[in-house]
């Protein structure tokens, strides 16, 4: 077999991720590793590992004043995982106990 054409392996990534729909999922896999850059890591601490399906966002909170205090900040939050992501990732962040 001959080469004609050579391609670097990100461009073949790249394609493989685009042919197969596995941008979302990767970008939700993200929120979940930066939430704790975004929340600071002694909040986070606090809190349940957070999980995304279908672009909302669950984080465990059992601190009650805690849970009310992001509840306020929800939209600022979303803002900021987006910004760090690059896309509208997250449609909605849930606090639950």
């Amino acid at each position: 077999m001959k080469r004609t054409e050579s391609q670097s392996i990100g461009d073949i990534l790249r394609l493989a991720l685009q042919e197969n729909c596995m941008h979302s999922r990767l970008d939700e896999c993200k929120a979940v590793e930066i939430w704790g850059a975004v929340i600071g890591e002694y909040i986070a601490s606090q809190c349940r590992r957070p999980y995304v399906r279908e672009g909302v966002m669950t984080v465990g909170v059992p601190n009650a004043p805690l849970r009310q205090e992001l509840s306020m900040n929800r939209s600022r939050l979303r803002a900021a995982i987006n910004r760090e992501i690059g896309r509208e990732t997250i449609t909605e962040i849930r606090f639950t106990s």
